[in-house]
Parts: C-alpha cells; structure tokens; sequence
C-alpha cells in the first residue's frame, strides 16, 4: 500500500511505499521547507505524484531521524566553532566551487542572515582587495614606487586604510542588492519558493569565487562567471525550482538591457537621417 505524504506548509506531496516508512515513525521532514510535520500510516493512496524527494523520518520518542538524503543544518563556515576557523572557511569555499548543487540541496535556509552576511564580507573583502593590489600593481608599473616623503607615505596608508573600510561596506549594499534582484526576478518566474532568506543564503555564499582573484589580473573575471553559475546552481537547489525558471530570470535583465540598447541605437539612427 502507498502512503501519500503531504507537507502541510508548502503542500509538496510524495506517494511513499508502507513498508518503507521506518517502523514507529510518525514525524516526516520535508526537503524543501525543512518543517516537520506528523503523519499517519493510515494514509490515502493517490495515482499523482509529484517531485517531492528526500524525505526523512524521525522515530516517535527517539529524536533520531533515518533515511537517505538526510540535510546538513549549516555550510562549514557555520560550524567553525567546532571544526575550527580554517576549515570553516576553507570547507566552505571547497564545498561551494566543486560541489555547489550538493551544498544548497541541503543546507539550511531559516538559519539568520548573519553567519552568511559574515562570510560574504569576509570573502568579498578580500577578493577586492586582491583585485585592487593586481590593478595597483599595473598601474605602478609591476611594482611599488618608492616614496619621497613621509608625507606621501603617510597619504598612501591613509588611502590603503579607507579601503579596507569602504569596501565591506560596498560588499553589504551589493549582496542586498544582488540577493534582492534575484529574488525579484524569481517571484517573477515564479521560481522563488522558500523566501528570501533562501536567495540571500546563495548569493551570500557564492561569494566564495572571490577566492579566484589570488589569480593575477583574470582572477575576478573567472570569479565572475564561476560564482552566476553558483548562484544558478544554488537557487535552483534551495528553491527546490527548475534551471529553466532560474536562467529564464537570469536572461530578463539581459534582455532588457540587450533592447534598450537596440532601442537607443535606432533613436541615435533616426535622429541622424
């Protein structure tokens, strides 16, 4: 016999064999809105079945919970009071450039907006940092010039000193406003299913391309490309949406900025004749 689970807070459903549900298991946990909710075997069997995957359940009494896709609560960065700063960080960094899917899949997206804000800061900082040593050594002709005065010396620090200030600020206002734009065009799409918290979670994270910027001069340009894909990869995964819906919303601005440029070309020529 099939048991049909629906989540009663976002009304994914799963049409799940009897035999197995874990004996004694009266608690379900949905993958996609990680709520918990009860069930009962004595379930209605349903012929439709939707995407709902990766249910795991919870013992009655036990607080244990079995089955295969069991979700990780928090990235690495979020468990560094335990496994340490570095591997913190680096866990991070790692999980998002090479196994960016599995990571969204199953972090957890009710958690704050502090920890992930923590981490963009940090990783944005320093790849504009890095970007801004690359371009300073350009124009510098490869390497630092030396400095008449002190005065000048001083000067420089000053200037060092108001980026390392300005920048994580710039980095905040960009990560609201990239998470924000993102998750406008989603709800367009209609692509945005577990709240913005969710979205700010991705775009937060991918800012661990960054880290691409070590490399002289094209680092950010391949940081930039890698992290749209992260965030493509990751809001398809934590939405639980498909690419389609993602890279449509992705594609509406390039289109509108693609057809204001037309637009704006054919005034120019008209005007000229």
């Amino acid at each position: 016999m099939d048991i049909v689970l629906t989540c009663p807070y976002c009304n994914l459903s799963k049409k799940v064999p009897e035999d197995k549900i874990p004996s004694g298991a009266r608690r379900a946990v949905c993958p996609r809105c990680r709520q918990e909710f009860e069930f009962s075997h004595n379930g209605k069997t349903e012929d439709s079945l939707s995407e709902l995957t990766g249910i795991y359940y919870e013992q009655e009494g036990s607080g244990q919970k079995t089955g295969d896709d069991l979700p990780e609560e928090n990235p690495p960065w979020e468990k560094r009071a335990e496994i340490g700063l570095w591997k913190g960080i680096s866990g991070t960094i790692k999980a998002v450039l090479f196994s960016p899917e599995q990571l969204f899949r199953k972090i957890k997206y009710r958690g704050g907006m502090k920890e992930p804000l923590a981490y963009a800061i940090l990783m944005g900082s320093i790849g504009f940092m890095l970007s801004f040593f690359w371009q300073f050594l350009i124009a510098s002709g490869g390497f630092v010039p030396v400095i008449g005065s002190y005065l000048s010396q001083f000067a420089m620090g000053v200037i060092i000193l108001g980026f390392m200030i300005i920048i994580p600020v710039f980095v905040v206002i960009g990560i609201f406003i990239n998470s924000g734009l993102w998750h406008i065009l989603l709800l367009i799409v209609r692509g945005a299913n577990n709240g913005f918290e969710a979205t700010f979670r991705v775009v937060a994270y991918s800012q661990s391309t960054h880290i691409f910027a070590v490399i002289p001069f094209i680092g950010s340009l391949i940081g930039s490309i890698w992290r749209t894909i992260v965030q493509i990869i990751g809001l398809r995964e934590i939405h639980n949406t498909s690419y389609l819906r993602v890279i449509i919303a992705f594609l509406i601005p390039v289109a509108f900025i693609v057809f204001s440029v037309i637009a704006v070309i054919m005034a120019v020529i008209l005007y000229l004749r």
